[in-house]
């Protein structure tokens, strides 16, 4: 039989580690092992509230706010891109404390776009900022990064009339003056390759829409800008301002008051004859009717229409002769279709009359 060889003392030194494993399993292994599990436990409840230790949150379809756009316009630039859709689909991660880690949300970093570090016009690239504080940790990343942006001058014109279109008919037995428009004059700011090409802005009233009733008619309608080829400029880069307030209409005002009708020939009468030899082949007035518009208690007591006088007088008439006459108010405040009325008498020779 072949002799065993003598340990040496690495050997050795193994053989009395595993004892001592051994050991420490047999005896009390129970105990021991419920202690490592608390240790762990421990270990673990530290690490969850060691604010140094942070987790990567991922964001997707960030809202990016705009600042800095009056900044940039009182330095005289205007971006002309839309950044509606280069903002679109961005996202973000962020390096959260593990203690905040499910309240974090994206808008917490306040991811934004500042305009106010434009300072020229043409292309400009600009990089998305965040906010970091020290309970929600900071973004360590966007996609995309930065966006690209078109910049223009940013300029003001001044004093642009306001004129008013009316469409629509006026419903009968109405009358509405013309309105009045606030502000007439309108000042238009935004990209100078717009500003410059505007000439003047309109504002259109639809009778249509007006509620005819007696007394003074408040209402606000929208203004359209136009070019100097008259064709409508339409964009959300212009801005109508007066004294510095922002407005996308204007105010009209206008009187709305019914209206009675009067035929000028019950009014008229005539007296005497034309020459001897000559006849009276036609009377005319013009108008034939008169509108007037007034308070309804007016129009009430109005039976019949005043004239300066009613009288024609034919007497000794030899040619065709014109008589003017003036129609009387009948309050101050009235108005009428026409202030006068001319009545023709055409003369013939009788030897020429029909």
């Amino acid at each position: 039989m072949s002799e065993k060889k003598p340990k040496n003392r690495f050997q050795l030194l193994l053989d009395v580690a595993w004892k001592g494993i051994l050991h420490l399993i047999t005896h009390n292994g129970l105990v021991k092992l419920l202690a490592l599990g608390l240790s762990i436990l421990i270990w673990a409840g530290l690490v969850s509230q060691d604010e140094t230790i942070t987790r990567d949150k991922t964001f997707n379809d960030v809202n990016v706010s705009i600042s800095g756009a009056d900044t940039a316009k009182r330095n005289g630039y205007i971006v002309t891109s839309d950044l509606n859709s280069l903002l679109e689909n961005v996202s973000c991660v962020a390096a959260v404390p593990q203690t905040q880690y499910e309240n974090a949300e994206v808008s917490t970093y306040n991811l934004r776009l500042d305009l106010s570090r434009i300072n020229s016009v043409g292309e400009q690239e600009l990089k998305i900022v965040s906010t970091s504080s020290s309970t929600y940790g900071r973004v360590t990343s966007t996609s995309p990064a930065s966006v690209t942006v078109n910049v223009e001058e940013y300029i003001v014109r001044q004093r642009i009339p306001v004129s008013l279109t009316t469409i629509g008919e006026v419903p009968t037995g109405w009358y509405m003056s013309t309105p009045a428009v606030d502000p007439s004059l309108v000042s238009v700011s935004g990209p100078r390759s717009l500003v410059q090409t505007i000439s003047r802005a309109r504002a259109v009233l639809n009778r249509d829409d007006i509620e005819w009733a007696e007394g003074t008619m408040f209402t606000s309608v929208d203004i359209v800008l136009y070019n100097r080829s008259g064709e409508p400029v339409i964009s959300d880069l212009l801005v109508a301002t007066t004294e510095s307030l922002t407005i996308d209409g204007v105010l009209l005002e206008a009187t709305i008051l019914p209206t009675k009708t009067f035929d000028v020939s019950e009014l008229i009468q005539t007296t005497g004859s034309p020459a001897r030899g000559y006849v009276v082949k036609d009377i005319r007035m013009s108008p034939e009717n008169i509108t007037v518009a007034a308070r309804s208690e007016v129009l009430e007591q109005l039976n019949e229409l005043s004239l300066d006088s009613t009288t024609v007088n034919l007497k000794n008439l030899t040619e065709t002769t014109a008589f003017q006459f003036k129609v009387q108010k009948p309050s101050d405040d009235a108005v009428l279709s026409n202030e006068t009325v001319t009545v023709t008498v055409e003369i013939a020779p009788a030897d020429n009359a029909p």
